[in-house]
């Protein structure tokens, strides 16, 4: 299913890009640090880290119907066919990557017996998923393979946009920015 295109992307595809962009870089960032926090605060911090994940989760399944719905800019014409099939990779990718994230983690958590308690406000379970330790470690592996694999994508997509804007000097990264990209 290709997505429409628009002339500019609509102030809610700018807040969904900015708001998953920064609580996946914190994810990332405290993911990797989970296990260094002080005993006395890790349950808080498990329990921020899969209700974030949830969250980033359906942000995404939300963001990915909207762009369809209502599409997004096309790159610009000098753009180059190699560069719109790598662009067009990374963005997709990244669709990919920030649905099965969340859902490893939080496969990797109920197959621990580990049920996500979200915000502190309910129980967030998967119930076609029983405790299962070899589940649970096949997650956490997954878990933390996506994240690097999410890691480069970041890169490549942080690397493309300042290429845009400092070397090919055309429209592509403010359109992304607050405001009107004209």
């Amino acid at each position: 299913m290709e997505a429409k295109t628009a002339s500019e992307y609509s102030t809610l595809s700018k807040l969904f890009h900015w708001i998953i962009a920064l609580a996946v870089i914190i994810m990332l960032i405290a993911g990797f640090f989970l296990d260094e926090i002080p005993e006395q605060f890790q349950g808080v911090a498990y329990m921020l880290h899969k209700s974030t994940g949830i969250t980033i989760l359906f942000l995404m399944i939300l963001r990915f119907i909207w762009i369809h719905a209502k599409g997004k800019p096309a790159l610009p014409a000098s753009v180059k066919s190699w560069e719109k099939i790598l662009s067009r990779s990374v963005q997709y990718g990244f669709y990919v990557l920030l649905i099965v994230m969340p859902l490893s983690g939080w496969i990797m958590s109920v197959a621990a017996d580990r049920i996500p308690n979200y915000f502190g406000l309910f129980k967030a379970p998967l119930p076609w998923i029983e405790p299962n330790k070899s589940l649970a470690k096949l997650m956490a592996e997954s878990h933390e393979i996506i994240a690097w694999i999410l890691i480069a994508f970041i890169t490549l997509h942080v690397l493309g946009a300042l290429k845009h804007h400092f070397i090919d000097k055309d429209n592509v990264l403010k359109r992304m920015l607050p405001g009107k990209s004209k």
